[in-house]
C-alpha cells in the first residue's frame, strides 16, 4: 500500500519559502489606526477613495487580460495592478505575506487558507459549465480508463483544485489515494513529467493539456473524461482579512468582485475576441487549440453563496480529508466565506468616494 499524502501544513512551509522572491510584486502598506479598522460583522462600505490600490494574485495573465478586455480596468476606481502565480498555494501565501490583496482560485486554496488559518476568506464565486481540467497519460501509460488508473504513478500538488479532480476521478470507480502512487510536483512540471514518463497520468488545465497532447500527438497520450461531478467548475476570489479591514481596501474589494461578474458577463457574450486576444495573442496557442480550450471552459454564471455551494465545497474537504490532509482538522466549510459579499451580482451598485 502506498503512502498516503503529507498533511497541507507541508505544502504550507514549501509554499512560504517560495514567497520570499515575491517582493518584486509590492504590496499595499496601507496604515489603518485601530479605531478607524473595519470589524468583520461590520457593512461593506460602497464609496471607493481615490489613491486606494490592490495588487490581485493572477494566474496566466486571466484577470489582467478578461478586465482589460472587458472594459472594467478602466471602470475601477482603484488602482489595481496583478501578479501572475502558477498555483493556488503561491497565489494564498502572496496574499497572506501582504505581496497581494486577493487572488482568484480553485476549490481547494480556500480550504488550504481555512485549515492553515490564513484569515483568507472567499469574496466572489464564479461557476463554470464546461469539461475544465481533465486527466492526460504519458504516452507509453498504457491508461484508457479511470480504472486504469490502478498502480499508476500519478501527479499531485497539494492544495491545488487538480488534486481534488483526481481524486473524485477515482472515488467514481472505487479507488482512493492508496490504490495509486502519488508523486509530489509543482503544477508548471506536470507536462514534462508526463514527457518523461516520470509520472503516467496527470490532471492539466487548459491551455496546458492543449499543447502538451499537441506537444505528444501520435505517440499514445490522451485525455480521460472526467467522471460526473468531478469537475465542479468552482473559481474564487478570496481576499486578506487585513485588506478587509481597511474600509478603503474592503469597498476596492467589493467593487472588484461586482466587475469580475461583469467581466465574466463579457467573456461569455464575446468569445472570438476572448480567442484572439487571450489564447491566441497572449497565451501563444493556435487558433485550433484555442478553440478548444475556450470549449472547456464554458460560460460562467455567478452561484452566490447557496447552500448547494457550500455543500460542493464541504463535500471537497471531506474528500482530501480522506486523503490524509489536514490531520483530522474539523472544518466547516461555511467558515470559509465572507457573507457580506453574498448577495453581490453583477447589478450591484459601485460608487467613487466624493472627494
Amino acid at each position: 500500500m502506498h503512502n498516503r499524502l503529507a498533511p497541507m501544513a507541508r505544502l504550507t512551509a514549501v509554499a512560504v519559502l517560495a514567497v520570499g522572491a515575491l517582493t518584486s510584486c509590492g504590496s499595499a502598506d496601507t496604515e489603518v489606526a485601530p479605531e478607524d479598522r473595519l470589524a468583520a460583522d461590520a457593512p461593506l462600505p460602497v464609496a471607493v477613495p481615490a489613491g486606494t490600490t490592490l495588487v490581485v494574485a493572477d494566474d496566466a495573465n486571466r484577470l489582467k487580460t478578461l478586465f482589460a478586455l472587458s472594459g472594467e480596468q478602466d471602470r475601477l476606481t482603484a488602482e489595481v495592478t496583478y501578479a501572475n502565480f502558477s498555483s493556488g498555494p503561491l497565489r494564498l501565501e502572496a496574499i497572506r505575506s501582504g505581496n497581494a490583496q486577493l487572488g482568484r482560485v480553485g476549490d481547494v486554496p480556500p480550504i488550504l487558507a481555512h485549515y492553515s488559518e490564513a484569515d483568507v476568506p472567499i469574496v466572489g464565486a464564479v461557476r463554470f459549465d464546461g469539461t475544465g481540467s481533465l486527466i492526460a497519460t504519458s504516452p507509453e501509460s498504457g491508461i484508457k480508463s479511470l480504472k486504469d488508473l490502478a498502480g499508476k504513478r500519478i501527479a499531485i500538488n497539494e492544495g491545488t483544485a487538480q488534486q481534488a479532480i483526481f481524486l473524485r476521478n477515482l472515488k467514481s470507480v472505487g479507488l482512493d489515494i492508496d490504490d495509486v502512487e502519488p508523486i509530489n510536483l509543482a503544477l508548471a512540471e506536470f507536462a514534462d513529467g508526463l514527457r518523461a514518463e516520470q509520472i503516467n497520468a496527470a490532471v492539466l488545465k487548459q491551455p496546458d493539456r492543449a499543447r502538451y497532447l499537441a506537444s505528444t500527438e501520435g505517440e499514445g497520450s490522451i485525455e480521460v473524461p472526467n467522471a460526473p461531478g468531478a469537475y465542479p467548475g468552482l473559481n474564487y476570489v478570496y481576499a486578506s482579512t487585513e485588506a478587509l479591514s481597511d474600509p478603503a481596501q474592503a469597498a476596492a474589494i467589493r467593487e472588484f468582485v461586482i466587475a469580475w461578474y461583469r467581466a465574466e458577463q463579457w467573456h461569455n457574450e464575446n468569445q472570438d475576441t476572448w480567442i484572439r486576444e487571450y489564447l491566441i495573442k497572449d497565451q501563444n496557442v493556435t487558433p485550433e487549440d484555442a478553440k478548444v480550450i475556450a470549449e472547456a471552459d464554458g460560460s460562467a454564471s455567478v452561484p452566490g453563496f447557496t447552500d448547494e455551494v457550500i455543500a460542493i465545497q464541504q463535500e471537497t474537504i471531506d474528500l482530501l480529508q480522506g486523503a490524509g490532509a489536514f490531520g483530522g482538522k474539523d472544518l466547516d466549510a461555511r467558515d470559509e466565506f465572507d457573507f457580506r459579499f453574498a448577495d453581490l451580482t453583477a447589478e450591484s451598485p459601485t460608487e467613487t468616494a466624493a472627494q
